[in-house]
């Protein structure tokens, strides 16, 4: 007959062991009960609701079960676990990770209701199913009567069903790293374990990069040995790995783990697994092991010192292969030894802030060689020097100067480095623009609205100016008047329709705005897209002035703050429009003009030859190579200010 029972403890306490902010833990604590019971192959399934949400969760194993006594044993009370006594499996195959009898019960972090079905051996070698089932909701516990089974392998399955409010965590992107990296010592330690998570294997070795084992002071573990600390860097692209120090068993089994005030390093990805036998008999006070623990403390501390060790190591490994990157790509702005100590310092201070910058220094030889240049250059000098160094070593004019002596007075030299790599991207792009737009085949098969539209509303609205950015994006004319107030400041509604001179809701393409010299001015650009294939005609000059006229006539978008330039845009142009846009006595390509607009044609070409212009000066810094670096140090000098002449003092010849 099944047995029925509670669990000897409060439903609050029982709450808080299962942990509901933790599904991930709990689902690590099902993984060690299965390996505690010395299974092979662990397999953890995650049933999804049509919302793709988790609907339910199975763990399988083929560890030796549990019989119908054990079950009673074991879920009668919280505590007492037979593992306690005992220093491992069942079988003797492998060290036991819980000893607290309380594992089992934190499968409730994930669900409300669990049901355990085991299948063991019995005394007799016969094989028998137990099924236990369990409610949070009541901590009460049913066990079933022993079902003998004729055939079959032992094993349990834990099946999880009525998911709790944080069950969604189980299907997150770091769900299954943060679980390589609780097990990762034990799955290295025990090769022919499986472990899968939602049908993917926990393998430690398909994100690791690199291991080192690290011995720590012998003295410090006493009676249990020497604490080996246990390096385990991963690659890159596991993203959502943060550095952590895991305090393991000797064999690796997981009992702490530590978050705060962990070392890290650009670039490095690890998890320190501090390995020592005697972390199981302070398994009560691994909390206090960074608060005055005499024992613990020194422990952790040494691994601590031995993680900055490794870290220190990996970056100076770096940096040296970074370095010896941009020597053999002769970019390196240094030749040949250094000759005085003075010159081997700054080396020495260049490389390593050039390799901390590494990162934002442009991978194309011409703007690396530049930007470690103008490291060189900048670190020697006084504040305000990169300024004098730019406008030098780049050779810029002086409207161009003045056009960008905003920014570089006041931005950072990563941020330099960074718009030499922006700018030479946008030069790539109009490069590339350019041979969709003028290629014959390809002008004939693009599309305005699905491609050449949404290539350029996706951030490349600065073909049509810097200091434009974009505030309606393929909508009608009552949008563009919303936006319209909304960028004076405006909190007046519209109650009726924006209509064109014909009565028609139009869709504006791109309708772009920027603050003018004074703060409460603005302009806005509309600009009506036409496909390369298409010969503008006096029916889309007709068009982009009847957006005009639409906008000066409609009262609701008077005002003297605004003006407004309209561009009919396009790659050819008929005998009649390019008549009409070009007379005498007015800028080409102006078609009309009212009291606060203005209609312009514009031709492809003439848009991305602008761009050319207004990008010229960074091609320069792209293309720059100084003939000589002594001509380039007298040049320098003769706009930067000097170090002073300082008295060298010379010690006395010994007699």
């Amino acid at each position: 007959m099944s047995e029925r029972f509670v669990v000897q403890v409060d439903v609050d306490q029982f709450d808080r062991l299962a942990r509901p902010t933790q599904p991930l833990a709990g689902i690590a604590e099902l993984i060690w009960n299965a390996l505690d019971a010395e299974a092979e192959v662990i397999t953890v399934s995650i049933g999804r609701t049509d919302l793709e949400g988790v609907e339910t969760v199975q763990l399988a194993d083929d560890g030796h079960g549990m019989t119908h006594d054990e079950a009673v044993r074991d879920f009668r009370k919280l505590g007492g676990s037979w593992k306690k006594m005992s220093p491992s499996s069942k079988n003797g195959k492998r060290p036991l990770h819980g000893k607290e009898g309380a594992g089992r019960f934190r499968a409730f972090a994930v669900g409300a209701t669990v049901e355990w079905s085991s299948i063991a051996e019995t005394f007799d070698g016969s094989l028998q199913r137990t099924i236990v089932t369990g409610t949070l909701d009541s901590s009460e516990f049913t066990v079933s009567d022993p079902e003998p089974i004729a055939s079959g392998n032992a094993g349990t399955v834990v099946r999880i069903t009525r998911p709790r409010e944080h069950a969604h965590r189980l299907l997150a992107d770091a769900a299954q790293q943060w679980l390589v990296t609780r097990f990762a010592v034990y799955l290295i330690k025990f090769p022919s374990v499986t472990v899968t998570f939602d049908g993917t294997p926990l393998d430690p070795m398909t994100i690791l990069e690199d291991q080192r084992e690290i011995p720590l002071d012998e003295a410090l573990g006493g009676d249990h040995g020497t604490p080996v600390l246990r390096f385990l860097q991963w690659k890159l692209e596991a993203k959502t790995i943060e550095p952590s120090l895991v305090l393991c068993d000797g064999d690796g089994v997981a009992l702490h783990e530590i978050t705060d005030r962990i070392e890290s390093a650009p670039g490095v990805r690890y998890t320190a697994y501090l390995v020592w036998p005697g972390f199981t008999h302070h398994a009560n006070e691994l909390l206090l092991g960074e608060f005055g623990h005499p024992v613990l403390v020194p422990i952790i501390d040494a691994a601590r010192e031995a993680i900055r060790g490794v870290l220190d190591e990996l970056v100076s490994h770096r940096r040296a292969e970074q370095i010896e990157r941009w020597k053999a790509q002769k970019v390196y702005p240094y030749s040949g030894p250094a000759t005085t100590p003075a010159e081997a310092q700054e080396r020495q201070v260049f490389d390593v802030v050039a390799s901390t910058a590494a990162s934002a220094v442009a991978t194309e030889p011409k703007a690396a060689k530049l930007s470690l240049r103008l490291i060189k250059e900048a670190l020697g000098q006084p504040p305000g020097a990169l300024h004098r160094v730019l406008k030098e070593v780049l050779d810029l004019t002086p409207q161009q100067l003045a056009d960008f002596d905003h920014l570089l007075e006041r931005t950072t030299l990563a941020s330099i480095i960074y718009l030499n790599k922006t700018v030479a991207d946008r030069l790539q792009f109009i490069h590339d623009l350019e041979n969709i737009l003028f290629d014959l085949d390809k002008k004939n098969r693009l599309l305005e609205r699905t491609e050449l539209h949404r290539i350029l509303a996706n951030g490349k609205t600065w073909v049509f100016g810097e200091t434009y950015t974009l505030a309606v994006d393929d909508q009608g004319l009552t949008k563009v008047l919303e936006t319209h107030y909304a960028l004076l400041g405006s909190d007046e509604s519209v109650d009726a329709p924006v209509t064109d001179t014909e009565g028609h809701t139009r869709i504006v393409d791109l309708m772009l705005s920027k603050a003018a010299f004074f703060a409460d001015r603005r302009e806005h650009l509309v600009v009506e897209l036409k496909r390369p294939s298409v010969r503008l005609s006096q029916t889309e000059l007709g068009q982009i002035t009847n957006y005009a006229v639409a906008v000066s006539r409609d009262e609701r978008f008077r005002t003297s703050k605004v003006t407004w330039e309209f561009w009919l845009l396009g790659d050819d142009i008929d005998e009649v429009v390019e008549e009409l846009s070009n007379k005498p006595g007015q800028p080409p390509g102006l078609y009309t003009e009212g009291g606060n607009y203005r209609v312009w044609v514009r031709r492809w070409a003439e848009v991305l030859e602008e761009n050319r212009r207004r990008l010229h000066f960074y091609r320069e810094h792209l293309d720059y190579e100084p003939e000589d670096v002594a001509e380039l140090t007298n040049v320098l000098g003769r706009y930067l200010p000097k170090p002073p002449v300082e008295a060298v003092s010379q010690a006395p010849t010994p007699a």
